[in-house]
């Protein structure tokens, strides 16, 4: 049993190359993935019918909202935890109630990093 296997992230992320990257690196991981979405509309449409356990924000989605009230609308409207990619926007003065538990942040941080190390020239 896989520790990933009851995970399925939905992948906001409007660079192809990055999305593929990405997309690769979960799947090897076996975690399942919806995506790559580029709008915050169809991130939240998608939630709908998917039943993410996490959504996954890389870069800004396009549309009205930015990634912080996406993931804020994705927590509220169908209970979906949100990480950042950039590690840095999590750092604030309190912890936003669409954040990701440590764990899971972990567990996803840790299946990227593993499988793009495993890419990389000896």
């Amino acid at each position: 049993m896989h520790e990933y296997e009851k995970d399925t992230i939905l992948l906001i992320c409007s660079d192809e190359t990055a999305a593929a990257s990405i997309i690769s690196d979960l799947f090897a991981a076996d975690l399942r993935v919806v995506g790559p979405i580029q709008t915050a509309r169809m991130a939240l449409a998608m939630a709908a019918q998917t039943g993410p356990t996490l959504a996954l924000l890389v870069n800004e989605p396009t549309g009205e909202r930015k990634s912080p009230e996406l993931a804020q609308a994705l927590m509220t409207t169908w209970g979906v935890r949100s990480m950042m990619l950039d590690a840095t926007v999590h750092v604030t003065d309190s912890t936003p109630d669409w954040l990701a538990p440590p764990d899971q942040i972990d567990r996803v941080r840790r299946a990227l990093a593993r499988h793009q190390a495993e890419r990389r020239p000896a």
